[in-house]
């Protein structure tokens, strides 16, 4: 129902105060994110939308605060000023606030407000100088949704990198990690007995490990060569 009411008309949103969220997307989680973008634009498009409700500057926003400030300092945090994200959008700095709302709307996205705490100098009503502190708001703190964890219940979304956290975790609940696949050991369970216990020759065993040095192996050659151990 706010959607469809007009904004000036929309309840305000709640103002949440903290440090700018840490959480960390790999390539995959991002290319997610992005296509849930689009597929929000896809199915929301009405008549004379040349994209749907998100525009080319929201897009382009979102780009940029996806693969231009998203971990920026290495810990999974993103905080860009508006000006900033104007500067690498090629948009106006309003663009960029319209954009941001448009973004929460659809899903994509959700922010808090990062406040600080400045001292400076200035003059009291006797003309002694005086230092006072003031808490000021800074940047905002954009935390992005990934689709694939809102289906996990939650849930941080499988990283297809053998090296990120997530993945160490399966290995050591007895995932075996290949290349862009996580294939539990279970899934291997199963398979015709005459290919599990066939035993590979010299050349099969060298063409299965360049096939799997190299992430283009198949279940096939995972079986084949659980067989032959």
């Amino acid at each position: 129902m706010q959607l469809v009411l007009p904004r000036h008309l929309r309840p305000r949103r709640e103002k949440i105060f903290g440090p700018a969220p840490s959480h960390r997307l790999d390539g995959n989680a991002k290319a997610r994110v992005w296509a849930s973008a689009n597929a929000y634009n896809s199915a929301n498009r009405v008549g004379r939308q040349h994209q749907g409700p998100l525009t080319w500057a929201t897009l382009r926003v979102l780009r940029a605060l996806l693969w231009r400030f998203h971990s920026a300092d290495g810990g999974g945090r993103c905080f860009p000023s508006y000006e900033r994200i104007a500067a690498a959008a090629k948009c106006h700095r309003d663009s960029v606030c319209v954009a941001i709302r448009a973004l929460e709307d659809a899903g994509i996205l959700t922010w808090v407000n990062r406040i600080a705490c400045i001292r400076r100098q200035q003059r009291d009503l006797v003309g002694h100088w005086v230092t006072v502190f003031e808490v000021v708001r800074s940047s905002n703190g954009y935390r992005f949704l990934d689709p694939l964890a809102a289906m996990r219940g939650g849930k941080s979304a499988k990283s297809e990198n053998p090296a990120r956290p997530q993945n160490r975790d399966l290995k050591s609940q007895g995932a075996r990690l290949n290349g862009a696949r996580v294939m539990q050991k279970d899934a291997l369970q199963g398979e015709p007995g005459s290919l599990a216990r066939a035993k590979l020759s010299p050349t099969e065993r060298a063409a299965i490990v360049g096939r799997m040095d190299a992430g283009t192996a198949t279940r096939a050659d995972w079986v084949a060569w659980k067989g032959s151990l």
